[in-house]
């Protein structure tokens, strides 16, 4: 009598054991997809704010730009009154009209292309290295922390309005230009801000 050493279902338990390997696999690859998914989300989560904090800084930057001009009009007035040079200050008081227009439009201001009719530019306020000319602007009295590069402001003379009775009505209009933390090229385009207020003087000559 021969003896024979039956092992019932081992077909079977390979099969199983195939099943198995097949389905680890399986999770794995949608476990590595979903962890994939969440590491791009964060990193464009972790982009996004900090281009709305830069953003927002350059925009605080622009105002305590706009206020420090507004106290030096209110302190020094009768240096932009005499129209001693001064860089950063242009003298549209006697200008034409179509340069008053230019200058409280967009494109005047932010537009390197900008011409008006007759050729002239508008407001360059970058040079060819993406840094703000200093030249042509007037520097915050205080400094900004966290900035590229310091805000500034422009303040132009424009004509004298009769609102305040037998004294002489001064008009301004001041434009201030803030970048954020970003260097290089991103400066002049998601981090800049750019703010405009008129501001009036009613003083006795």
């Amino acid at each position: 009598m021969n003896a024979h050493n039956h092992r019932p279902g081992f077909g079977r338990s390979q099969h199983q054991r195939g099943v198995v390997l097949i389905t680890g696999l399986l999770l794995l690859v949608l476990i590595t997809l979903v962890v994939l998914a969440a590491s791009r989300s964060g990193r464009l989560q972790a982009v996004m704010s900090s281009n709305t904090r830069d953003r927002d800084l350059a925009f605080q930057a622009a105002e305590a730009a706009l206020l420090d001009a507004e106290q030096r009009l209110n302190d020094f007035h009768i240096y932009f009154r005499n129209h001693v040079a001064l860089p950063g200050l242009i003298d549209h008081s006697a200008a034409s009209t179509e340069l008053q227009v230019a200058g409280s439009t967009a494109d005047y201001w932010v537009n390197p292309s900008y011409t008006l009719s007759d050729g002239t530019p508008g407001y360059r306020w970058f040079d060819a290295n993406g840094d703000v000319d200093s030249s042509k602007s007037i520097a915050v009295s205080q400094k900004v922390s966290g900035v590229d590069q310091q805000p500034r402001f422009v303040i132009e003379a424009l004509s004298n309005g009769n609102e305040c009775g037998t004294q002489t009505h001064y008009r301004y209009r001041i434009t201030a230009l803030a970048v954020g933390t970003s260097a290089g090229s991103r400066k002049q385009a998601d981090t800049r801000v750019l703010l405009q207020s008129e501001f009036r003087l009613c003083l006795a000559d």
